[in-house]
């Protein structure tokens, strides 16, 4: 049997004890990624993340195993299968990303998942690859918040951002809505509009219009505060700021 060191722990990567470490750690690790995506309004989420860390590291430890032919003999080439989860995942991350107008939408995110695939990778293959997964994470989780912050600070790259609302077309959602960002000091550059519709909770359907800003954060900006101030208004029925 095959047994490794993780940050000084000894583990034999092919008992079961050793695998059911490896996905716990997938969970945990994929879950950050996740969790910080997820508390930005993007729709890969959470689960999606979890699902992706859980399923690298399963087709990578079955790869490993595969190959040490400790299932009746049988051997093969583990990175051949393990290659494919780098491919596969690409066309999960595709569906994260989205155009609108010349502004292309998700990339940070669909990045993201390929990158939890890769530590979902690590993990599954050894032990001593996965301690470079967590710190892979913790690179991870640093670029997505930090850097993002010191960006803004800087204003490097493109000082504009994106904000998507759904409002009640009745309620004068949109005005609304235009009052509530000059309140926490957006500068609006641009604004479009489209029409559709929303069911109720009765299943009635009601006008809407679909917003789209390209506006500039203020220097102080609480996302926290913006995102329980924006579903409080009246008439708002969904949004998404990039």
């Amino acid at each position: 049997m095959s047994t490794d060191w993780f940050f000084g722990v000894h583990i034999d990567p092919i008992s079961l004890q050793g695998k059911a470490m490896v996905l716990c750690l997938a969970v945990l690790l994929g879950g950050l990624i996740g969790l910080e995506r997820q508390m930005r309004g993007n729709p890969a989420g959470l689960r999606t993340h979890i699902m992706v860390s859980v399923g690298a590291t399963v087709i990578t430890l079955a790869s490993v195993e595969i190959g040490m032919g400790v299932r009746g003999g049988m051997r093969g080439d583990p990175g051949h299968i393990a290659a494919q989860i780098v491919s596969g995942v690409g066309f999960l991350g595709a569906g994260a990303i989205m155009r609108d107008g010349v502004t292309v939408r998700g990339l940070t995110t669909a990045a993201s998942i390929w990158a939890t695939a890769g530590i979902g990778i690590a993990l599954g293959a050894s032990p001593r690859l996965g301690e470079l997964g967590v710190l892979a994470t913790v690179i991870v989780l640093l670029t997505l918040s930090l850097l993002g912050y010191v960006e803004r600070r800087m204003k490097i790259g493109s000082e504009y951002s994106s904000l998507e609302v759904e409002v009640i077309e009745a309620n004068r959602g949109v005005a609304r809505v235009l009052d509530m960002l000059t309140g926490f000091g957006f500068v609006i550059h641009g604004v479009g509009m489209d029409t559709g519709s929303s069911a109720t909770e009765k299943g009635e359907m009601r006008a809407t219009k679909h917003v789209h800003f390209r506006l500039v954060l203020p220097a102080k900006f609480d996302r926290n505060a913006f995102n329980h101030r924006i579903m409080e208004e009246e008439g708002v029925v969904s949004f998404h700021l990039e």
